[in-house]
C-alpha cells in the first residue's frame, strides 16, 4: 500500500531533519507530506485502509518521542489531527490522534494550535531558522482553524489587533489573507493598510528575522517592483516544479489523486518549455546584435584611416 511508503518516508525525514539537518530536503518532505494529506479523503470510503493506515501511524509514532524536535511535534500533531478530522468518520480510525492527543497540554484541537503550536512557531530559532517550514506549518495551522474554528475577524480593529501576542498577530494576518484575499493591502479601509500607513509593520518586523520575512513576503513592509515580485513567483514556481519531479512516487500520486494538479503541473511545463526556446533565441539575437555593432564600428573606423 503506497502510504505505508509515504509514512516511512516521512518519519525518515524528520530523523533526517533532528540528527544530519545538513542532509535534510524541505521540499522533498513537503511533497511527502503532502502526498500522505492528499489520500485522506479517499480513506473515508475506504474504512479497512483507514484503519491499517491509522495503526501504522500509530507504530511508527510511537518509535520517538514527540518532544525530540519541534519539527517532529509539529509535522505529527497536525497531521494526525487533519487524518482524524477528515478521513475518520466512525471513529475506528482514530488511535494515532488519541495518543498524540494524551500528549498535549491543552486537549482542544483549536486551542492546542493557537495557544502551543503557533508560539512554538514563533521561537528564537524555530525548526532551525527553515523560514520555507516555518511558513507551510503556519498555514496549515491556518487552514485547519479557518476550518473548523472561529472565522477571521474582518473587522479587527488596530487597538485589538495591537493587544494580541506576536505569534498571535501573524496568525491572524494570515488567516485573513486566506479568507478576506492576498490583496487586502489595496483595501484603503483595511486593517492592513492602516498599520502599513503608520508605519506599525516596519516596528513588528525590527522584532526578529522571522517577523520582517512574513512581512517582506507578503508585501506589508514596501512595496517592491514589478520585477521583483515576478522573481519571487518565479522562484516559488521553480521550488514546487522541481519537488514535484524528484519524487516520482509523489508525482505519480498528485497526478491520480488531484486531477486539478494535472492541469497545474502542466500549465508549468509548458512555461518552462517556452522560456528555455524564448531566453536562448533572444540571447543569440542580441550576441548577433552586438556582433554587428562591433563590424559596423571596425569597418567604420578602418574607412576612417584609409581615407
Amino acid at each position: 500500500m503506497e502510504i505505508r511508503t509515504y509514512i516511512e518516508d516521512l518519519f525518515k525525514y524528520l530523523d533526517t531533519f533532528e540528527s544530519r539537518y545538513g542532509e535534510f530536503d524541505t521540499e522533498a518532505f513537503l511533497q511527502t507530506y503532502n502526498g500522505i494529506y492528499a489520500v485522506f479523503q479517499a480513506l473515508r470510503q475506504q474504512r479497512d485502509k483507514a484503519v491499517e493506515v491509522d495503526h501504522y501511524f500509530l507504530s511508527k509514532i510511537k518509535q520517538s518521542p514527540m518532544s525530540s524536535s519541534d519539527m517532529r511535534q509539529l509535522a505529527i500533531q497536525i497531521l494526525t489531527t487533519y487524518f482524524e478530522s477528515e478521513a475518520d468518520i466512525d471513529g475506528q480510525s482514530n488511535k494515532a490522534y488519541l495518543y498524540c492527543r494524551d500528549l498535549r497540554p491543552i486537549k482542544q484541537d483549536v486551542t492546542y494550535f493557537t495557544d502551543h503550536l503557533v508560539p512554538l512557531l514563533f521561537r528564537e530559532g524555530s525548526l532551525n531558522n527553515n523560514f520555507r517550514l516555518n511558513r507551510f506549518f503556519l498555514g496549515e495551522i491556518t487552514r485547519y482553524t479557518t476550518k473548523f474554528g472561529r472565522k477571521a475577524h474582518e473587522d479587527l480593529s488596530p487597538e485589538e489587533f495591537a493587544g494580541l501576542s506576536d505569534p498571535a498577530k501573524f496568525l491572524e494576518l494570515m488567516r485573513r489573507r486566506q479568507v478576506l484575499g492576498e490583496d487586502i493591502m489595496s483595501d484603503r479601509g483595511s486593517l492592513e493598510f492602516h498599520m502599513r500607513r503608520i508605519d506599525a509593520f516596519t516596528k513588528l518586523g525590527g522584532k526578529s528575522r522571522l517577523h520582517k520575512y512574513y512581512l517582506t513576503e507578503w508585501q506589508y513592509l514596501s512595496k517592491p517592483s514589478r520585477w521583483a515580485r515576478f522573481k519571487v513567483w518565479l522562484g516559488d514556481v521553480w521550488g514546487r516544479f522541481k519537488g514535484a519531479f524528484k519524487s516520482a512516487r509523489y508525482f505519480r500520486l498528485v497526478m491520480t489523486q488531484r486531477s486539478a494538479a494535472y492541469l497545474w503541473y502542466g500549465l508549468i511545463i509548458v512555461l518552462f518549455i517556452f522560456l528555455a526556446i524564448y531566453i536562448p533565441n533572444k540571447w543569440q539575437d542580441y550576441k548577433e546584435h552586438r556582433l554587428q555593432e562591433f563590424r559596423d564600428k571596425a569597418t567604420s573606423q578602418t574607412g576612417g584611416m584609409i581615407r
